[in-house]
């Protein structure tokens, strides 16, 4: 099953009381508008018609609003606009500007120079930077060549490619296909040059190409930038502090903390996500939320202010993000911190709504192919229920249970209905158990993720104070461990879904 992001740290900061608060939804339909135009034109090759027209809508409709608005002052007239035209005009300016976005970002995969030499696997040299930590294949062969060693795969952003005559400067997603050892070391934003044959991606479409490298070693060219290179230190220290764990444990730790699952046993990783605790694993909400809560705490007893404090958090966030490489999930959860903290320096520290919406029309339209990213949708989906549905939930349980239980449980089933249709129709069916393992494991999330955090850090500077640190974070990974296993042995934890229209 694929896992929920329950991110409890957000709810917990919203403190659901017995009344729900009024939410502001007024960027909702921007934000679905900007996310429907994107995952429509990240899934489908546009014809160069659609892309003009949806240009001159982004240009036109903005305009003609503004100007309809200072027209209606200068009358004297009411300035507010009536919901009905106004809000169509929003949604379609909004969709067009998903759709032009997604369109450009898919371009150099769907036509031009580029997908000619993919469409006859040209051998080329290629100048890339990578974009992700490489990730090992389960299988060693059937990679690359038939050298020995590990098989990676690397993303990648393509920037230039010399076949022959042909010349080609650009940006594209790409997927490097290699063997061999020192791959894995590669940090991101580390610029290489490759040689290989370009082929079609198999599945991903907002990739243009993927390229099955000769080279049995990286040829770098200069070094990755000093925040991944800080970055890259405190994630193998973090590693290097779990080494004497025992596993599963030790591949655990760096998981619960910055998302580092190379060392994470496969058994307990099966047992995760049948137990519906995988976004544990996959650093998200929660994680981002006991990180800038830390820092707020910390700024407040330094004696900052409302502003100095937001700006300390917020450059925390930022850290952390580069820290736990940006996936799906850490986008959505650091863009909403970012806005939440600007609400907060100005006074508006509850407008969580507006915030989630506000993030997902700024990834949408800056990063296209998020709008059809499963785990971005489930982040955001899990997000929503908690805003939506857990305080009125918690107001309700809250007359028959203690507030102490009644929170978590609304907080869990707001995050697992909210994501059940999503998880059913990529095939993860209805997880039975899920509810119930995350209010058991939620206790160990914040000690491990303390204590983690906290061996993260020492681990720069003193690897023995950090090794006995990761032996205290071991005492609520054992609990985690143990939650996930005996959840995943029960039976029916997870019930099928039917396919098809029916389902």
């Amino acid at each position: 099953m694929v896992s929920v992001g329950l991110e409890t740290g957000l709810a917990l900061a919203q403190r659901p009381s017995s009344t729900p608060p009024v939410l502001d939804a007024c960027l909702i339909t921007p934000a679905v508008a900007a996310w429907g135009g994107a995952a429509l034109a990240v899934g489908t090759t546009l014809p160069d018609a659609v892309l003009l027209a949806a240009a001159a809508v982004v240009l036109t409709v903005p305009l003609a609003l503004a100007a309809w608005r200072r027209h209606r002052r200068r009358r004297r007239s009411p300035v507010r606009l009536a919901a009905g035209p106004a809000l169509a005009a929003v949604a379609v300016s909004f969709l067009a500007a998903g759709l032009l976005a997604g369109g450009l970002a898919t371009r150099p995969g769907d036509r031009g120079p580029l997908a000619d030499l993919v469409d006859r696997q040209a051998t080329v040299t290629a100048r890339v930077v990578v974009t992700d930590d490489p990730r090992r294949l389960a299988a060693a062969t059937g990679g690359p060549g038939d050298r020995g060693g590990p098989a990676f795969t690397v993303p990648a952003r393509l920037e230039r490619v010399d076949a022959g005559l042909v010349h080609l400067r650009g940006q594209a997603r790409v997927v490097l296909l290699v063997r061999g050892a020192h791959w894995g070391d590669l940090l991101p934003s580390q610029h290489l040059e490759v040689r290989g044959r370009l082929s079609p991606p198999r599945r991903d479409p907002t990739v243009a190409a993927a390229m099955l490298v000769r080279d049995a070693s990286p040829r770098p060219r200069g070094e990755p930038s000093w925040p991944q290179r800080t970055a890259g230190r405190l994630r193998s220290g973090l590693r290097a502090a779990a080494s004497g764990l025992p596993q599963p444990r030790r591949g655990l730790l760096p998981a619960l903390v910055d998302g580092d699952v190379s060392a994470l046993d496969e058994g307990l990783r099966d047992d995760f996500r049948a137990a519906g605790l995988t976004h544990l694993t996959a650093v998200s909400g929660g994680n981002v939320a006991v990180v800038t809560a830390t820092a707020l705490l910390v700024a407040g007893w330094a004696g900052r202010g409302a502003r100095g404090r937001a700006v300390l958090a917020a450059g925390t966030l930022l850290a952390f993000v580069v820290l736990a490489r940006p996936s799906p999930s850490v986008l959505r959860a650091g863009v909403m911190g970012l806005i939440g903290l600007a609400a907060f320096a100005g006074g508006r520290p509850r407008a969580a709504l507006a915030a989630l919406a506000a993030s997902v029309t700024v990834l949408v339209l800056v990063w296209p192919t998020l709008a059809v990213s499963v785990g971005f949708a489930l982040s955001v989906q899990a997000t929503a229920g908690m805003i939506i549905l857990a305080p009125g939930w918690h107001a309700g349980l809250a007359r028959r249970l203690h507030p102490r239980l009644a929170e978590p449980i609304a907080v869990a089933a707001a995050a697992q209905i909210a994501c059940t249709p999503v998880i059913a129709w990529i095939g993860g069916g209805v997880s039975l158990i899920a509810i119930p393992a995350n209010l058991v494991a939620a206790p160990a999330v914040p000690a491990a993720t303390v204590l983690g955090v906290l061996t993260l850090l020492v681990a720069a500077v003193a690897p023995a104070p950090a090794r006995l640190l990761a032996h205290a974070a071991d005492l609520p990974c054992w609990w985690l461990v143990t939650v996930a296993r005996t959840a995943a042995g029960l039976p029916a934890a997870t019930v099928r879904w039917p396919e098809g229209l029916l389902g």
